[in-house]
């Protein structure tokens, strides 16, 4: 699965998944979810504004104080990749010297 690239699908065969409405009069909801897997975790946080920051973070064995557990299962970014808009997929420069990386998302509805 090389080339392998998420497809969120809507309905049908869609993986579980979970699903944030930032609007806590139709659910109330964490600010912030976190998966973490051997070597990392991935984690969603809800701005003040209703934004969201996704986190992709290795754990390269760092230690720090206030992250209990970041020293359980070492990682290495062995590939990286991003999809630009008119420009299709390429490699991330230095994707391989990564510790964290984070976009900031805002809906447009």
């Amino acid at each position: 699965m090389a080339n392998f690239t998420c497809k969120v699908h809507q309905i049908g065969k869609a993986p579980r998944r979970i699903e944030l409405l930032g609007d806590k009069t139709r659910r109330p909801e964490s600010a912030q979810h976190v998966i973490e897997f051997p070597g990392g975790a991935i984690e969603i946080s809800r701005t003040s504004n209703g934004d969201y920051w996704a986190h992709i973070h290795v754990n390269r064995d760092e230690v720090v104080e206030d992250a209990e557990g970041r020293v359980s299962a070492k990682g290495k970014v062995v590939g990286s990749r991003m999809f630009l808009e008119d420009k299709g997929l390429s490699e991330i420069p230095d994707g391989s010297e990564i510790e964290q990386i984070a976009i900031l998302i805002r809906s447009d509805s």
